[in-house]
């Protein structure tokens, strides 16, 4: 009889694990091309964007449950999740849960961790002044909208040489925030993802867009 409700024990088990997996990919999927893309803008190599898409998938895959269960401590059932992830607001946190995987994926390297911090401190050297800020913001957002208009398929036009050429001249914190900023990202919602201040993502933008434009 032990044997049989141990057996039965592991098969519950199993099961549980099976279901989170299945939640997992059909929860996350839709934004795996997203998350690709996000790869290539912060090392701009398929190959490493490819490996870095996925330990991301196998991080995020590992840690999801956690990641439900601290959103909903209820959610026990595949109903209870599929009903959970209807909601825009989970959706919301779920996708910047998985690209900030993403950049910490990529700069677990440690060489990789040292250009970062770098260019971090390069970054925030030029970053605007409080008091300039408001006015400074409406103008960077009429910026991003002449870029997600212009540039519809922006990482599809990456791919030509020309395109290539200039994003070569950006460094990785240029071109992630640029592809989260073409993706339709707050200043906010970048700020968090990649873990800089508000000022040095709208300066940085600006001056990435001004050297794009100009090349």
């Amino acid at each position: 009889m032990a044997t049989m409700d141990n057996t039965k024990y592991v098969e519950s088990v199993v099961e549980i694990e099976l279901n989170w997996n299945t939640q997992f990919v059909s929860q996350s999927k839709k934004y795996w091309d997203a998350m690709f893309r996000f790869s290539f803008s912060l090392c701009n190599n398929k190959t490493k964007a490819e490996d870095i898409h996925q330990t991301s998938l196998l991080k995020s895959l590992k840690a999801f449950q956690k990641f439900v269960l601290n959103y909903n401590a209820q959610a026990n059932s595949n109903e209870e999740v599929d009903s959970l992830f209807q909601s825009p607001d989970i959706q919301y946190h779920f996708k910047n849960w998985l690209f900030r995987i993403v950049k910490n994926t990529y700069i677990d390297d440690r060489e990789v961790n040292k250009k970062w911090k770098f260019d971090s401190s390069e970054d925030t050297l030029n970053t605007i002044s409080i008091e300039y800020a408001e006015p400074l913001q409406n103008d960077l957002y009429n910026n991003t909208d002449d870029l997600k208009k212009s540039e519809k398929e922006f990482y599809r036009l990456a791919l030509d040489d020309n395109w290539k050429k200039r994003l070569d001249q950006l460094n990785d914190r240029q071109r992630s925030i640029l592809f989260l900023a073409a993706e339709d990202y707050s200043y906010k919602d970048i700020s968090a993802i990649l873990g800089i201040p508000i000022g040095t993502v709208m300066s940085t933008l600006s001056r990435t867009l001004q050297k794009l434009k100009s090349n």
